[in-house]
């Protein structure tokens, strides 16, 4: 067995040269081959509401749409790509395109007849607001 002296300097530089020969020889697919993908969302709690916040870059009002359906509302919509562009040129395609749904369950204090929703800049804002919570009153069942 040889021994060899570690230089961290010579370390360093050989990762930083392995990081660089490897940037363009990406191994991961260059484009997503999926029809769909899933906008980031942010949920914050307040006393009064629940906010929820949905990031849409390049889509408007339009192309996007709300329903509420037995406790559940959903956020549907679709980025489509600009052209046919052929994306065999790219070492690194990010940007996703398809068709998306989310769905959340809405708690049971939220009124739903006053739920409100905003779009702007491609970003979706949709205010629940929160009714009084009801209390039920526990109760004694008796063995027999």
């Amino acid at each position: 067995m040889t021994l060899v002296k570690w230089n961290p300097k010579r370390s360093l530089i050989s990762d930083y040269d392995r990081i660089i020969d490897n940037m363009f020889n990406i191994d991961f697919p260059i484009y997503s081959t999926g029809n769909s993908y899933c906008p980031a969302v942010d949920i914050h709690e307040t006393e009064k509401e629940f906010i929820l916040w949905a990031d849409m870059p390049g889509l408007n009002k339009k192309d996007v749409s709300l329903d509420i359906h037995d406790g559940v509302i959903t956020i549907k919509g679709e980025r489509i790509k600009g052209d046919d562009k052929s994306y065999d040129s790219y070492k690194i395609h990010e940007r996703q395109f398809g068709s998306f749904n989310r769905s959340f369950r809405l708690p049971d204090n939220v009124n739903e007849d006053k739920i409100a929703a905003k779009f702007n800049n491609g970003e979706l804002l949709i205010t629940l607001p929160k009714t009084k919570e009801i209390k039920t009153e526990g109760r004694k069942i008796k063995i027999g």
